[in-house]
Parts: C-alpha cells; structure tokens; sequence
C-alpha cells in the first residue's frame, strides 16, 4: 500500500470528492467470511481539480456483480451560491496580515470563550477577503512583467536614466516575491501535500 501511496505522490494524483458506498468490493460471502473492501478509487491531477473542483465520484450499489459501479457528475449545483472560503498560505508572508490578526484578536466581544472564537474568526475571514480580494497572484505576477517589459522599452533609449533603473530594480524585486506566492498558491491548490516545486536538478523538474 504504501507504494501505491507513492506511485500517486510521484504522478501527482489524489482522490476526488466521493459519495455513496464506502465499501466497493465484496467477497459475496456470509458471516464470519465476509470480507468488505474499498478497492475502486477515482482519481484526479491538478489540472483536473482546477477545472472540475465540483466534481463527485458516486459509488452505486454492487448489484450482482461484487464490485460497485461509479459514476462521476460534473454538474455545478453549488456554483450559483457563495463560494467556501478558503485561507492561503502565502497571505501569512504579507506584511499586512500581523496587523490584520492583532487588530481583530484585539476587539472585545462578550460571551463564552468559544462563541468569542468563532465570532473573531468570521470578523477575520470578512477582513482577509476585504484586504486580499484578488488571492490568485498569477494575474498579479503578468501586470509587472507587462511594467518591465514598458520600463525596459523606455532604457532602449535611455539606457543611463536614474529613475526607469530604480523603477525597473523595484519591478524585479517586486515580481520575485508574487512568484513566490505564485508557487505556495499553486503548491496549496494542487493538494499535493510531498510535491517538491523549485528548479532543483531533479526528476520533477526536468
């Protein structure tokens, strides 16, 4: 089991949202010889999970045979409503969101301790999607390379002034930190927890 575990961590692959029978194999046999097993999976990339996140694997009754058919739906039934809210890692890095947390820790709200949780939770995750409306960096990171590539058409010309190399100094610096919350964002949605991203010399990369 545990190379089969890797086998899916090597080709980056992990188990879609699934419903019905928890048990898809039985041995067909009574009493004390009954063996039931969850031996069907259905199996997604990243690729997979970004275009069908919604998506459902439904384990139907065996019926005669002793495997249980599975369907898969694609249907959307929750895309007309809020969408969850989902925390991402790279926002704990923003120089804002110390401040953030403390500023809302800080309130004081009157109540059991857990109610007082759960509601400077909800005030924190009405603050986080307030201050980083915008969580996917990638738009981010193609506006500044679309700023270079203007600040650099400029030094054709000008190759020696002060302010277009400060400008274009302070692009790079900014476009090294977005590609970096590119890669935690990308690591984080691909929900594959041992992937290794980076341009190290290694299998993966090459």
């Amino acid at each position: 089991m545990s190379e089969f575990n890797e086998c899916l961590n090597a080709i980056g692959v992990d188990d879609i949202r699934s419903v019905g029978r928890h048990f898809t194999w039985s041995n067909k046999r009574v009493g004390n010889a009954t063996v039931n097993k969850k031996l069907d999976r259905v199996l997604g990339n990243w690729g997979w999970h970004k275009v069908f996140n919604h998506s459902c694997a439904l384990f139907h009754n065996p019926g005669v045979s002793d495997h249980s058919p599975v369907s898969v739906a694609l249907s959307d039934p929750w895309r007309c409503g809020n969408k969850p809210f989902k925390f991402l890692n790279f926002w704990a890095g923003d120089g804002r969101f110390p401040g953030l947390v403390k500023s809302v820790w800080g309130r004081r709200i009157v109540g059991n301790p857990l109610e007082v949780v759960i509601s400077k939770l909800r005030m924190l995750k009405r603050e986080l999607k307030f201050t980083f409306n915008k969580p996917d960096p990638i738009p981010k990171k193609e506006a500044i390379r679309a700023e270079i590539e203007v600040i650099q058409s400029k030094l054709l010309s000008n190759p020696t002034d002060m302010g277009l190399l400060r400008q274009e100094k302070h692009l790079f610096s900014t476009l090294g930190k977005v590609k970096d919350e590119e890669e935690s964002f990308l690591k984080q949605k691909s929900r594959i927890t041992r992937l290794k991203l980076g341009d190290s010399n290694t299998k993966f990369f090459h």
